[in-house]
């Protein structure tokens, strides 16, 4: 019968050139967090923003200029700073106001690389 030896010197786990890989990839991923979680916590804010708005019956919802006051309180208290008047479409039809919030956010990511993404988030008051 034969005798089965083990090699020696066998690979017990990474190499440092793996370990490097390893952590560069868990930087690339932390830094993509960082940099993107900001956007999708505002958009949050934005969306809680509208749903008050559709929520609030004070609010005259024919005045483009009413809506645009309240939901622009809402969004300084959230410390929402990248919605613009240009960002905000409010339609009436039927009785309904749309309020349609739609926006880009970009920003640098490594060296010159940009990362980016676009939002639309609506709100149907129907009073």
């Amino acid at each position: 019968m034969k005798r089965v030896t083990k090699p020696r010197h066998g690979q017990r786990g990474l190499s440092s050139v793996g370990w490097i890989l390893v952590f560069g990839i868990f930087a690339l991923l932390l830094v993509t967090f960082f940099k993107v979680f900001p956007w999708y916590y505002d958009n949050f804010k934005v969306q809680a923003a509208l749903e008050a708005l559709q929520a609030d019956t004070s609010i005259d919802p024919k005045s483009k200029r009413e809506i645009w006051d309240s939901l622009q309180k809402r969004l300084y208290v959230d410390s929402v700073k990248s919605i613009t008047r240009e960002n905000v479409k409010m339609q009436r039809k039927d009785g309904k106001t749309t309020v349609t919030v739609s926006y880009e956010v970009r920003d640098s990511y490594i060296a010159n690389l940009f990362i980016g993404a676009r939002f639309e988030e609506s709100a149907v008051i129907d009073r």
